[in-house]
């Protein structure tokens, strides 16, 4: 009999699967698309919230400017003149009005309600330095005067801080305030508990009929 053959071993194929190199590129296929999705989201996520920040600062700002803007549309009215006007002597000048207001009011750290209408302010008879300033203001206009009210406000939530007036005077506002019967001392704030962060923090703005000005550097240390 003849020897059995063998038949011979299959032959490997050398093309073998990269098993490991595949694993390692679909790591870093996963890792860079993780990569994309996430990093975006989180830039996206700031860019709200600094939006939502700043429409909140500018929704503030806004209801600031409007509070006493129509403040002041009260107090340039005809109906207002025409009110506050039998109250006060014709010939009388803004100084006069010193003197005319300190006999209607007294200053109240804590006044019993926030009036702005000034004959609400003058039948309760005191105030703080708004209720002050916004019967000064409206007694000016009634006399044919050019006046207008200031506030410092702090710009970290939109809340006043002091109120005074200014009046056009020779051609230029000079501030005016009546609860502390102070002239034409623009720095005079400056040694107050927050005069030194007028200009950065704090911020003055003068508001006449439908309209509003920074005041700002009037008052700052520069």
């Amino acid at each position: 009999m003849s020897p059995t053959k063998r038949a011979p071993p299959p032959k490997k194929d050398k093309r073998t699967i990269p098993w490991r190199g595949i694993v390692l590129l679909a790591l870093i296929i996963v890792a860079v698309v993780a990569a994309v999705h996430f990093w975006p989201a989180s830039d996206n996520k700031a860019s709200v919230n600094n939006q939502t920040t700043s429409a909140n600062t500018d929704s503030a700002f806004t209801a600031f400017t409007n509070q006493y803007l129509d403040i002041m549309q009260n107090l340039n009215s005809s109906q207002t003149k025409d009110k506050m006007l039998p109250l006060l002597n014709a010939g009388s000048n803004q100084t006069d009005l010193f003197s005319w207001e300190g006999s209607k009011l007294t200053f109240a750290t804590d006044p019993e309600g926030s009036f702005v209408d000034p004959f609400q302010i003058l039948d309760r008879g005191e105030g703080v330095c708004l209720q002050w300033s916004i019967v000064y203001v409206s007694a000016c206009l009634a006399l044919g005067y050019q006046s207008r009210l200031v506030v410092a406000v702090d710009t970290q939530g939109w809340s006043w801080i002091h109120v005074w007036a200014e009046d056009y005077y020779n051609g230029t506002w000079v501030p005016v305030d009546p609860s502390d019967k102070a002239c034409d001392m623009p720095h005079v704030y400056l040694s107050w508990d927050w005069g030194p962060y007028i200009g950065t923090t704090v911020k003055c703005y003068a508001f006449e009929d439908n309209r509003y000005q920074d005041v700002t550097p009037t008052y700052s240390a520069q």
